[in-house]
């Protein structure tokens, strides 16, 4: 037993069981960052298209992207031990690399913008100990010239009913994705981005904690490769899932915008407006999903808020992610149906600082 489990010993009373150490990604399936999405059947969210009809797009008049700046954030985690709280519960210790990065697109090149990483611990909030007391003796433990840079608490006791793994696991994601909101702010305090200089973030825009800074969103998007295809409730048929309906998208087609609140009192609650778009022709691909992907917009102004976005401006949107379909990650990535070459190689940029599995877990 390493110094790190040892020092968690001695602070919270319990016992750290060994057992066998391994990636946790390759066990435990992400969940749809959607599975939660209850939208406004009734409402459409944008200005022109009353009827919720699938709009063809056309590319009379595009000249140059829109996206600039392509953020990804990325984790690996790690089952350690199993510990034995002094109150006899029985629970993982999780531990993980997280990072996000920015990368920009000057002169057809895209070049690393920035980059923040940590590695982290997950303990079960049975522990006997203050948070902050077990972060800072931890984070003071060198191993092979690595350290853990924060130490995080999940909860367990009003989520008896989900796997303690999963719960671990949601807390690191969270602290990752607060990773990567600091970034946008960053990069909103420079002044670098603008209606024409647009960010693309790889996933939902689902972040906690910022429902009085949507303004930061203003010129930002949010692209997802996967999404809950059981969702219901979007369509005239509350009761058909948004899966079968997708399948008929032809290439450069779109979905109507529709509408969904997440966090805060009704009148304060974020609304995110989503449609989906097919960015691959469908014969072309291998499954029936291959090639659609789904697009997030934050409304930020008020008028957006009542009434939705303007069309013309989704359908720019929506035309300029089309144009960045090409390249594609054919050969390198299973993912390359619904991956954007920029995301692709942001992510890449972002995997490369991890260090290996091996090593990492050499630290315990």
């Amino acid at each position: 037993m390493g110094k790190i489990l040892q020092r968690i010993e001695e602070l919270s009373g319990g016992n750290c069981f060994q057992t066998e150490r391994y990636t946790l990604d390759h066990f435990v399936p992400p969940e749809y960052q959607d599975k939660d999405e209850e939208f406004h059947r009734d409402k459409v969210f944008e200005t022109d298209n009353p009827k919720k009809k699938k709009v063809q797009l056309h590319f009379d008049g595009v000249a140059s992207p829109l996206f600039s700046y392509f953020l990804d954030g990325s984790r690996r985690t790690y089952k350690i031990v199993d510990f034995g709280s002094t109150d006899g519960k029985f629970l993982p210790i999780v531990a993980g690399q997280i990072g996000a990065a920015v990368c920009y697109r000057q002169h057809k090149k895209l070049k690393p913008y920035a980059l923040k990483r940590a590695n982290v611990l997950a303990i079960p909030d049975r522990m006997a100990v203050d948070l902050k007391t077990m972060s800072d003796e931890i984070s003071g433990i060198v191993q092979h010239h690595l350290s853990i840079d924060n130490v995080l608490q999940y909860k367990t006791k009003k989520h008896a009913d989900r796997p303690f793994e999963n719960l671990a696991i949601a807390k690191i994601q969270t602290t990752m994705m607060d990773m990567e909101v600091e970034l946008i702010r960053e990069m909103v305090k420079s002044n670098k981005l603008a209606t024409n200089q647009m960010l693309m973030i790889d996933g939902s825009l689902q972040f906690s904690g910022v429902k009085d800074e949507h303004i930061i969103f203003q010129n930002v998007v949010g692209v997802s490769k996967s999404f809950n295809p059981n969702l219901q409730g979007i369509l005239r048929s509350k009761n058909r899932e948004i899966g079968s309906y997708l399948t008929d998208l032809e290439f450069g087609e779109r979905t109507a915008v529709y509408v969904y609140e997440v966090e805060g009192k009704k009148a304060a609650r974020t609304k995110i407006g989503a449609w989906y778009l097919r960015i691959h022709p469908k014969e072309n691909m291998k499954k029936p999903l291959d090639g659609v992907i789904k697009i997030e917009k934050i409304a930020t102004q008020r008028h957006e808020q009542e009434e939705g976005f303007d069309t013309d401006m989704i359908n720019e949107i929506s035309r300029s992610i089309l144009l960045e379909r090409n390249v594609t990650c054919y050969g390198n990535d299973d993912r390359w149906a619904n991956h954007l070459y920029s995301i692709y190689l942001t992510e890449l940029y972002l995997k490369n600082s991890f260090v290996s599995d091996m090593y990492f877990l050499n630290i315990f």
